[in-house]
C-alpha cells in the first residue's frame, strides 16, 4: 500500500472524528435563560452541577475579550457592557462551596468590566477567604484584557491593598497578583507591597515580585527592592526577579551588581545563572525598533558583556556555559533562553570566543533544530575578526568534512570564512 493511501484515510478519519466530536459538545440546558432566573439557580440550587451550568450561561451573556500583548493596540478596543443584572447574578457565585462554580462567576466578571468594580470591591472588603480572593482574582482578571485602560482598575486598588494584610495567605496572594496585574495603578499600594517581598509563605513573595514590578515600571523603587531579593535566601525567588528585571531593560541598571554577583556565584545550578546572565543581557540591549528606550552607557555596555563573558568560560559544565553563551549570542532566542543580547559586540567579548569556537565545532558536525547555530557563526563572526589566526584554521577544517549537512552547516561556515579573510 502507498504511503498517500495509508495517510489520506487517516487524515479523513481525524476530520470526521472532529465533527463527531463538535456534534456531541455538550449543550448548557440553561443557555438563552433570563439573567434572574440564572441568579435563582445559582443561589439556591442544591446541584452543584445545576449551578455551574447557571454560571456558564451568565457567562455566555457577557462579552469575548481579547488577551492584551506585551505592545498595547493601537487604538484600545470597546466593547459592550453587559447588563448589571447580569453582575448581580454573577456576584453570590463567588462564595460558592465549589471551587469550579466559584472560577466560572470569577472569569465571567474579569470580562464584565467597570461595572462590575464597585460590587468586586465591596465583597473584598466585606468577606473572607475563597470568597475575597475569587473577587480579588476577578478585579486583577480585568488588567488583563486589551481595553485595561478604558476600565477604572484604580478604583480597586484601596481595597486589594488593604487584603495584602490579611492572615489567609491564599488572600495575600490573590491581592498581590491582581495588583500585579492591574499595573502602575497600583503604585499607591508600593509601600505595603515591598514588605511582601519578605513574606513567610513563598506564592505570597511571588507574587509580590510580579506586584512590585508591574506597580512601578520606572524602577525608582522598584529595582532597588528587587535587587536585595536577589540576595534573600528564604525563598528562591532570585529565577524571577531576573525576569523582572530584564523585562524593564535599561531602567534595570542599578540592579547589574546585584546581578553580577548572582552570575559570579550560582555556579553548581544553573537557572538562577542563566536568569541573571539573561537580564544582565537585556538590561544592556539595544532594541532598533524601539529606538525611543533607555540605553546604559558604552561603557556599562561592554563592561557587563566582558563579564558574562568571562563568566561562560569559567564555568565547568556545559549547560551552564552553553545558557551564558547564549545570553550573548546576539538576536537569538532559543527553547532555553528567554532573552538574548540586543547590540554590538566588540574585543570585550572575546573571552567567549574560544567557547564559542568549541560549540560551533560540535554543533557543524551534529546539527540539531534544538541549538542556535546560526548565532553560533554569527558570534564567531563578529568577534572573531579580533583573532582571525584562530578563528580562520578552524573554520576550514570543518569545511574540509565531506559529511557536512549543506545547508544547514557547509554554507553558513563559508559565509563566515569570507566574511573572516575579507
Amino acid at each position: 500500500m502507498t504511503t498517500s493511501r495509508i495517510i489520506y484515510p487517516m487524515a479523513a478519519l481525524l476530520v470526521l472524528c472532529s465533527v463527531c466530536l463538535a456534534k456531541d459538545k455538550p449543550v448548557n440546558p440553561l443557555e438563552g435563560k433570563p439573567p434572574a432566573t440564572l441568579a435563582g439557580i445559582l443561589k439556591e440550587n442544591p446541584d452543584e452541577a445545576m449551578r455551574y451550568n447557571a454560571a456558564k450561561a451568565l457567562d455566555s451573556l457577557v462579552p469575548e475579550k481579547k488577551a492584551s500583548s506585551k505592545r498595547p493596540p493601537k487604538e484600545v478596543p470597546s466593547y459592550d457592557s453587559p447588563d448589571d443584572a447580569v453582575v448581580k447574578a454573577l456576584i453570590p457565585g463567588l462564595s460558592d462551596k465549589a471551587s469550579g462554580v466559584r472560577h466560572a462567576c470569577r472569569v465571567a466578571l474579569g470580562r464584565c468590566g467597570g461595572v462590575a468594580i464597585g460590587d468586586l470591591v465591596a465583597v473584598v472588603a466585606n468577606s473572607t477567604g475563597d470568597t475575597r480572593a475569587s473577587a480579588a482574582n476577578a478585579l486583577g482578571d480585568m488588567g488583563a484584557y486589551d481595553d485595561a485602560v478604558n476600565q477604572p482598575l484604580a478604583d480597586a486598588v484601596p481595597a486589594l491593598t488593604k487584603i495584602l494584610s490579611d492572615k489567609d495567605y491564599t488572600v495575600r496572594v490573590s491581592g498581590a497578583m491582581a495588583l500585579s496585574r492591574i499595573g502602575v495603578h497600583a503604585a499607591p499600594a508600593l509601600p505595603q507591597l515591598l514588605p511582601l517581598l519578605d513574606d513567610e509563605e513563598w506564592a505570597v513573595a511571588d507574587a509580590a515580585v510580579r506586584a512590585v514590578a508591574a506597580a512601578d515600571p520606572s524602577g525608582k523603587h522598584s529595582v532597588p527592592a528587587l535587587a536585595k531579593v536577589l540576595k534573600n535566601k528564604k525563598h528562591d525567588l532570585r529565577e524571577f526577579v531576573c525576569m523582572e528585571l530584564a523585562a524593564m531593560g535599561a531602567k534595570a541598571e542599578p540592579a547589574i551588581p546585584a546581578l553580577i554577583v548572582l552570575l559570579d556565584t550560582d555556579r553548581d545550578g544553573w537557572q538562577a545563572g542563566k536568569a541573571a546572565a539573561e537580564a544582565l543581557a537585556a538590561i544592556i540591549s539595544v532594541d532598533p525598533k524601539q529606538p525611543e528606550l533607555p540605553v546604559v552607557s558604552e561603557a556599562t555596555r561592554k563592561k557587563v558583556i566582558a563579564v558574562i563573558a568571562k563568566n561562560a568560560a569559567i564555568q565547568k559544565y556545559p549547560l551552564t556555559q552553553n545558557v551564558r553563551l547564549f545570553a550573548l549570542l546576539p538576536n537569538v532566542q532559543t527553547n532555553v533562553n528567554r532573552y538574548c543580547y540586543k547590540g554590538e559586540l566588540g574585543v570585550e567579548a572575546l573571552p567567549a570566543l574560544p567557547l564559542a569556537i568549541e560549540r560551533m565545532k560540535q554543533w557543524s558536525l551534529n546539527p540539531s533544530p534544538w541549538v542556535p547555530m546560526r548565532g553560533a557563526y554569527e558570534f564567531v563572526g563578529i568577534v572573531g575578526v579580533h583573532a582571525k589566526d584562530d578563528v580562520i584554521p578552524v573554520v576550514k577544517e570543518l569545511l574540509a568534512n565531506k559529511d557536512l549537512d549543506p545547508t544547514r552547516s557547509r554554507k553558513p561556515l563559508e559565509e563566515l570564512l569570507k566574511k573572516l579573510e575579507d
